[in-house]
């Protein structure tokens, strides 16, 4: 594997982490017993997403 094949790899393996976690945190809003945590949840689901677009 080169440099440039390993490099791929790794952007591709962070944006999929991100992608996944976005989507499972996101999961959990509209269950939290604050509304206030339900907004954190729901805007660290949506920060997470979008780390998913820089790192596609």
């Amino acid at each position: 594997m080169t440099r440039d094949d390993a490099f791929f790899q790794f952007l591709l393996r962070m944006g999929d982490n991100t992608l996944i976690l976005g989507h499972r945190v996101s999961e959990w809003c509209g269950h939290a017993p604050v509304l206030e945590e339900d907004i954190a949840l729901a805007n660290t689901a949506l920060d997470l997403i979008g780390q998913t677009q820089m790192w596609l």
